[in-house]
């Protein structure tokens, strides 16, 4: 039996046991203080044999005493205890539990570890569905429950928004933020460990619970990349998520490991997962709130242009100075449009930019100037959002008043997200907190995390309008790699490449110099030499490459020295030969690779090859297997992508190739998932439109053969 099964016990229980709960400020107090106080409508039995009543209810010794078997156990008791209560939760049937205690993987120990296994081992026999360890619980403010260690805020209200996070402690931090903000939530899950119930289980369960309009996730990192995948891909489709990957750096992975147990990953890995599946991924708490709110309240935009509106000059250049990280697209305003605020606004000397100046508060209070403004911008064709900035007062007060409850009134009438951003962090008054709620219009706190949480709004309207099905891989290649080695010679990895359709430059493996003089002869001067070696992965450094041999002469002298430089700086060096290869002189240098994520598998990289990814990191990532459209947008993103299009006067280059040759790289790397650590293929010469690509140099390492 599997625990998802089981997942509605546990997030929607009829019963619940608190083991361990006691009338002192213990956990065990703590948690039945919080069932109690939550108004849960259902069963609460407290679990202790020292007592036989805590806080005006029976307690039982054990579960075996219970007179029902509970939806739901709390095991609040120190680790020690823990596998015990959850063998007899699990002979007795009950279908959930919660584990609060941590040292169990979250310690990074060998007895840790194996608590967990052992954890593990007792809930998947059962089917039960298990949250934690080293967790703070799980509850509900739809549906009225707190079977739950942390504290809620008691001005935090009901509403669309569920939370999971792995960090118990910045569930608080989120609540509280929630709670001022006025934001209500459904769900607040403190998945801890994720020993049993994973946070994919948590979001694909949620994808479809009708009181979520919003997921939120604060995300350490994943047992099960492939699951989580999969369900980010479903999920995104019926409503929003929004991520705080932790551990993004090196230091942080290291923390998240010590902390849950679980692995952060690669960030370029969880980017490109968060990017496929259409997630919003966030940098801080108060952008996960901010985010998260605008979801709940804003539709989604039908494109991506958007018009702010302010009252201030100096309001309009800041806005401007916060998109050139925010990238939101602000066309300029069409000539009607233009002419229909001038003479709303009585300024008809000079058109207006975008954003808009709307050259002073007493224009733009006047009347129902405002309305008049919002539907003209509103009933624009070309606009898809509008923005209205407003410095918030600290005291609120009547003209701010009449402008938001214009802005109330047309936002009733019209499907375009239309939302209020403050220029002043933290300056919101109580009436303009209650606001959202009260209206259903957006109020964002912040312009630098306000305009970026737009972004995030417009990125997954793009996202669900584009549609795209989940593209399998085409068939690609099987092969058998030559055998104790790792990484292979250039020569066996372009033969394996080409078979894939991947075309590779003209060349011939010359095992003496002889050879090498007649290969070149028949590929045409000039040529290029290298050493093969699977143990010399860095050629040039090893004095084994020789470029542009223009005579037979000079490919034998090249020939001979590269072995001789070679067996000097490496003398136990397998030598195979050299490699004659044909110079390819008009070509971009790109390079295009993989590489394997212990989470998600085969990672594609695409950036301009030489000094620009070596010096500029110049590179975008995704998970295979890749469409057209993906290479495109992975191009699009390089800094360096123009020069593909023929920099001041330079060729435009064969891009129609280079999407081919990548798309057909990730359907290889997609079929032979796990048999490699790296692929590289760099350079790869793109040529002048209309004469292709060809790798010119390759390496392919091996995977440790498994099973």
């Amino acid at each position: 039996m599997s625990a998802n099964a089981n997942l509605h016990a546990l997030l929607r229980p009829r019963s619940v046991a608190v083991v361990g709960a006691s009338p002192k400020g213990s956990t065990g107090g703590r948690i039945l203080g919080n069932v109690l106080g939550s108004g849960f409508q259902g069963a609460v039995y407290p679990v202790n044999p020292n007592y036989t009543e805590v806080r005006g209810k029976p307690c039982f010794p054990s579960i075996d005493g219970l007179p029902e078997v509970p939806d739901c156990v709390i095991v609040a008791l120190p680790v020690s205890r823990v596998l015990a209560v959850i063998e007899e939760a699990a002979d007795a049937g009950v279908p959930a539990g919660i584990v609060v205690a941590e040292g169990f993987a979250d310690g990074d120990t060998v007895a840790g570890r194996r608590r967990q296994e052992e954890l593990q081992r007792l809930a998947g026999a059962a089917g039960m569905a298990v949250t934690g360890p080293c967790c703070m619980g799980v509850a509900s403010l739809r549906y009225g429950f707190a079977n739950s260690y942390f504290s809620i805020p008691q001005d935090l209200t009901p509403g669309g928004v569920s939370l999971i996070s792995q960090s118990g402690g910045l569930t608080n931090a989120v609540t509280e933020l929630g709670a001022s903000r006025n934001i209500g939530f459904n769900y607040i899950i403190s998945s801890g460990n994720e020993a049993v119930v994973e946070m994919a289980d948590y979001i694909e369960y949620l994808a479809d619970d009708p009181e979520t309009r919003v997921i939120a996730c604060i995300m350490e990192g994943a047992r099960d990349g492939a699951k989580l995948r999969r369900v980010l891909a479903a999920a995104g489709r019926k409503k929003p998520v929004v991520v705080l990957k932790l551990g993004r750096t090196e230091s942080g992975q290291r923390a998240t490991v010590a902390h849950t147990g679980t692995l952060a990953g690669q960030r370029e890995a969880y980017e490109a997962l968060f990017r496929e599946t259409g997630v919003a991924q966030v940098d801080s708490l108060d952008e996960l709130v901010e985010t998260a709110g605008l979801f709940l309240h804003a539709p989604l935009p039908a494109g991506e242009r958007v018009v702010f509106l302010t009252i201030s000059g100096g309001a309009t250049a800041l806005i401007s100075d916060v998109n050139a990280v925010a990238g939101l697209q602000c066309p300029a305003l069409s000539a009607a449009t233009n002419a229909k605020l001038g003479e709303i606004l009585g300024v008809e000397d000079r058109p207006f930019n975008n954003p808009i100046d709307t050259v002073g508060m007493p224009r733009i209070e006047q009347g129902n100037n405002l309305t008049t403004v919002l539907d003209t911008l509103l009933n624009d064709d070309g606009i898809d959002l509008v923005g209205l900035a407003l410095s918030t007062k600290r005291v609120h007060v009547p003209t701010q008043k009449k402008l938001l409850d214009q802005v109330a009134a047309c936002a009733r009438t019209t499907t375009k997200p239309l939302f209020v951003l403050s220029l002043v962090s933290n300056g919101l008054t109580a009436d303009c907190r209650t606001f959202s709620a009260e209206t259903g219009v957006p109020m964002l706190e912040d312009v630098t995390g306000g305009m970026k949480a737009v972004r995030k709004l417009v990125d997954h309207g793009a996202f669900r309008r584009r549609g795209k099905p989940v593209r399998m891989a085409a068939e690609s290649v099987d092969f058998h790699a030559p055998e104790g080695v790792g990484a292979l010679a250039e020569h066996d990895s372009k033969r394996i490449l080409a078979r894939a359709g991947i075309t590779v430059t003209r060349e011939g493996l010359a095992e003496t110099p002889e050879q090498a003089v007649a290969i070149a002869a028949d590929l045409g001067h000039p040529v290029a030499l290298k050493v093969q070696s699977p143990d010399v992965p860095h050629k040039s450094d090893a004095g084994g490459v020789h470029l542009g041999a223009t005579t037979a002469e000079e490919v034998e002298s090249a020939y001979l020295r590269i072995v001789r430089n070679v067996k000097a700086a490496h003398p136990n060096a397998r030598i195979d030969g050299v490699l004659v290869q044909e110079m390819v002189s008009d070509g971009l240098e790109v390079i295009v690779g993989m590489v394997h994520d212990a989470q998600f598998g085969p990672l594609v990289m695409v950036g301009l090859g030489g000094i620009y990814v070596e010096v500029f990191k110049d590179a975008a990532f995704r998970l295979p297997p890749l469409d057209a459209r993906d290479v495109r947008e992975m191009l699009a993103e390089l800094r360096g992508g123009t020069l593909l299009d023929g920099l001041r006067g330079g060729e435009p280059r064969d891009v129609d190739a280079l999407v081919d040759c990548v798309v057909r790289f990730g359907d290889f790397v997609a079929h032979n998932a796990g048999r490699f650590t790296a692929v590289e293929m760099n350079p790869v010469m793109v040529r002048p439109q209309g004469l292709g690509v060809a790798v010119a140099d390759a390496l392919i390492t091996m995977a440790a053969e498994t099973g």
